[in-house]
């Protein structure tokens, strides 16, 4: 079963909100630049301009649907414009939800992504059933894993993903998990 994807969270100076056809020129702007995203496991094809378009268009035409997919751009709550992406999916373990989040360049550095999965955390646990959330990151990605450690995630070992196919694929990964169970999280 999908998570529901909310239509807006307003956080403080941005806010969580659904994609929109107006994100692509941005969301692949992002994804084609190599920096941005050498430590994602998105596809060759996903880091192509047809590609963001085309995972940009599956994911808006889902919400509302049996396979909605909750994935929510980071947006600037004065102007609107696109500073991320984060969501997330229910995993092969009951109750477990695997998160991501980006940050555009130009955003980085200023605490965003720490705020934006600290709402998008608050959210997740107020759903029934939710009962840890996980994220995996690659062990280069020193600003990712500062993130997980401010709000507590626990390390919880080595991870070796295998890439996987569908309607969302991705390309293979190896790094760390953490861990934020229900029990441990505060607001």
């Amino acid at each position: 079963m999908p998570l529901p994807c909310p239509e807006l969270l307003p956080g403080g100076g941005f806010i969580l909100r659904r994609h929109r056809s107006a994100d692509g020129e941005a969301f692949a702007a992002f994804l084609t630049d190599p920096e941005a995203t050498r430590y994602m496991a998105f596809t060759a094809e996903q880091k192509t301009t047809q590609g963001a378009q085309t995972m940009l268009d599956y994911v808006i035409s889902a919400y509302g649907s049996d396979h909605e997919v909750l994935s929510l751009t980071i947006a600037d709550a004065a102007d609107d414009s696109y500073l991320g992406s984060i969501g997330g999916t229910v995993t092969e373990t009951e109750g477990v939800v695997e998160i991501y989040y980006t940050i555009v360049p130009g955003a980085q550095g200023r605490g965003l992504a720490t705020d934006a999965v600290r709402l998008l955390l608050a959210y997740l646990f107020a759903l029934p059933g939710v009962t840890s959330v996980r994220a995996d990151v690659t062990t280069e990605n020193r600003p990712s894993l500062r993130v997980l450690e401010k709000l507590g995630f626990e390390d919880r070992g080595p991870v070796e993903r295998s890439a996987g196919g569908g309607e969302l694929p991705y390309d293979s990964l190896t790094g760390r998990r953490y861990v934020l169970d229900a029990g441990t999280y505060e607001v």
